[in-house]
């Protein structure tokens, strides 16, 4: 018990650090602009069209996760570095693979490893209490995505291409007070993505719902026609049946 909790606060370390030298890269290289423009770019992608992307957002996700388990299987069995690549490729390929076509799978798993990103881009847990109410947190969060597939992507989609942009510009210009400038950047991209995408995903709603009005006022004017029809015809017979007599 002690040694993974050693691991864990080991982990906390190592992801502390390496978000701390992440956000204090300087734009001062072309790698480092290359970067912080993805960011921006991905970031206003995902914020404003993150649920028409769930697929290839899912896909991304799956082939992450995959190449962490393929990591941690190198890291147990020891092969060759060819052998190691292998596996590491092999696992990131399967489960993005199952995370595109198992599409309750990818979106458990995307919202999962997004609510967790967010929650530490927002603030670092610097104990297992946290840490672990992170982890409970986001896997409620991935359990309801899968009943409430739609509004639930909409929001964590926006989320992560908000605090995708806030950490961008942060890193960018150099603001002050850079933590709480990256939180407000952050959600005031994300409540303008997820007004964008509901008002997307209303007027989808509301094209559907008209086409299947105008199909059933289709169908009523055929069944219509054919009630006039068979009138007529019953007038047709009642008129022969008179003159028969």
């Amino acid at each position: 018990m002690d040694e993974i909790k050693t691991l864990l606060e080991n982990v906390l370390s190592k992801t502390s650090d390496m978000k701390q030298a992440f956000i204090d890269l300087a734009p001062n290289s072309r790698m480092n602009m290359g970067i912080i423009g993805a960011m921006i770019i991905v970031g206003v992608l995902l914020a404003l069209f993150g649920l028409k992307l769930v697929k290839l957002f899912t896909a991304l996700c799956g082939f992450g996760i995959g190449a962490a388990i393929g990591a941690g299987v190198v890291q147990v069995m020891h092969p060759s570095q060819m052998t190691g690549m292998i596996i590491l490729f092999g696992c990131a390929v399967v489960m993005a693979v199952l995370a595109f076509f198992l599409h309750k799978l990818g979106i458990f798993i995307t919202v999962f490893i997004v609510s967790m990103a967010i929650a530490v881009t927002a603030n670092m847990p610097h104990s297992l209490l946290i840490a672990g109410i992170y982890v409970v947190v986001s896997l409620i969060l991935a359990i309801l995505a899968v009943i409430f597939t739609e509004p639930l992507m909409i929001v964590v989609t926006a989320f992560a291409g908000g605090m995708s942009v806030g950490t961008a510009v942060v890193m960018l210009v150099d603001l002050p007070f850079a933590g709480v400038a990256r939180l407000v950047i952050g959600v005031v991209v994300a409540i303008i993505g997820m007004i964008v995408q509901f008002m997307m995903q209303s007027r989808k709603l509301g094209k559907k719902e008209k086409k299947f009005s105008e199909k059933i006022k289709e169908q009523d004017s055929v069944e219509s026609e054919v009630e006039k029809a068979r009138m007529i015809l019953d007038d047709f017979d009642d008129d022969t049946d008179e003159d028969d007599e």
